[in-house]
């Protein structure tokens, strides 16, 4: 797998952060260095065939929101990815966007709800074509 969306399933998705502008900039500065291309010569994203990032990036995420839903109810992760805050409203100086948020949002993107994604966490293959269903949502968007 690429080097530059190491740990991916762990970012948040933010309209500020744009990660598939930075990883396709990588992605080209990469690529010349290992074709010995010099900077003055233009090559597209169409020739270097680069990849639609934010789909793989949401079918990662999906994957490790999976594992943490297995884990035993007790388990930290599982009660951090599961928690609620009781007031919704957040401090001055925190962030807007959480990784919670961004998987929500696959979520709704792909019409699941989170009692229905706990549920389907449990069966591995069902929830990896939701995995792969969130992905096709990615794609379908860009």
């Amino acid at each position: 797998m690429f080097v530059g969306i190491y740990a991916s399933e762990t970012w948040k998705i933010t309209t500020k952060v744009r990660p598939t502008q930075k990883l396709n900039i990588f992605h080209q500065l990469s690529l010349r260095k290992i074709l010995h291309a010099p900077y003055r010569k233009h090559i597209t994203n169409e020739v270097s065939h680069a990849e639609n990032w934010l789909k793989t990036m949401a079918e990662r995420r999906f994957r490790l929101a999976g594992h943490v839903l297995r884990l035993p109810s007790h388990r930290p992760s599982n009660v951090a990815v599961s928690w609620t805050p009781d007031d919704d409203r957040r401090r001055r100086g925190r962030p807007k966007k959480t990784w919670r948020r961004t998987f929500l949002e696959d979520l709704t993107r792909a019409n699941i709800s989170w009692k229905e994604a706990e549920h389907t966490a449990m069966d591995r293959p069902l929830w990896c074509q939701a995995a792969a269903q969130c992905a096709y949502y990615w794609h379908d968007r860009n």
